[in-house]
């Protein structure tokens, strides 16, 4: 048997958050620009987004400093939503109908880390900086991607072959996307506290993830690419084809053990 463990309904940390494509640079605003240039040095984005300069906005924009006081990996952009030259940004997190003020974080590869409305402490500032492997996840996860995360127990180790089958098969290729990483590498520790996934193992882990979260199954090497559509067709998460054979499968029962 391959499986480890099986769950149709665990989340990801973090939920993945749909994002709009950035406008071209030529058409970008003073707030898009700012972010871009964080990205590009490798920086967290907090967008701080207000009507009016009250008491609720005074004390989120100062807990955001406090908070990142010390940090050289963060950056604070303040979006007034009256603004019209940053109409995009507003659209783009639906601002305008979030409760004011409120907070998107964006990674450096611009994943969407987290929004929070209305108040924000430290120690939720301090949470939305995320590992590079985890923004990896969830960047994809939010560009509508399957993530066959692949833990791997040292640098020697080589991805699964049904792993690599799978992102093969032309029905995946396009939406799959497989990333390793090392079970030792203690800046995704925490990362892979979360998930649940064990770093004693002398072989590879395989954490298979389908938008917008959801842990499809944790799979040992042996896992093979069968299994793999099998249990994201069980998922719900596979394709919209009746005709497909793993949906078929997967209406007649359970997904297959061995």
């Amino acid at each position: 048997m391959t499986r480890i463990v099986t769950s149709r309904t665990a989340i990801i940390g973090i939920m993945a958050i749909a994002v709009l494509s950035a406008r071209s640079v030529e058409a970008a605003s003073p707030g898009e620009q700012a972010i871009a240039e964080a990205a590009q040095n490798n920086k967290f984005t907090y967008i701080m987004f207000y009507k009016s300069n009250d008491a609720a906005s005074k004390q989120m924009h100062g807990t955001l400093m406090n908070a990142l006081s010390q940090r050289t990996d963060a950056t604070i952009v303040s979006i007034d939503t009256g603004n019209r030259q940053e109409e995009g940004l507003i659209r783009q997190f639906d601002a305008s109908r979030l409760p004011m003020p409120a907070v998107a974080v964006l990674a450096p590869n611009g994943a969407v880390c987290s929004v929070i409305p209305r108040q924000i402490n430290e120690q939720q500032v301090l949470a939305c900086i995320i590992s590079p492997v985890q923004a990896t996840c969830l960047k994809s996860l939010q560009e509508n991607k399957l993530v066959a995360l692949c833990v791997l127990p040292n640098p020697q180790a080589k991805i699964p072959q049904g792993v690599a089958n799978f992102k093969g098969d032309k029905h995946y290729a396009e939406r799959t996307r497989v990333i390793p990483v090392l079970a030792g590498d203690q800046k995704e520790a925490k990362f892979l506290k979360q998930l649940q996934i064990p770093t004693d193992k002398s072989t590879p882990v395989v954490a298979f993830i389908a938008p917008p979260g959801v842990m499809v199954g944790m799979f040992d090497e042996h896992v093979t690419a069968i299994e793999l559509a099998e249990n994201l067709a069980a998922s719900g998460k596979c394709c919209e084809d009746e005709n497909c054979k793993h949906n078929q499968t997967a209406g007649s029962g359970a997904p297959k053990r061995r």
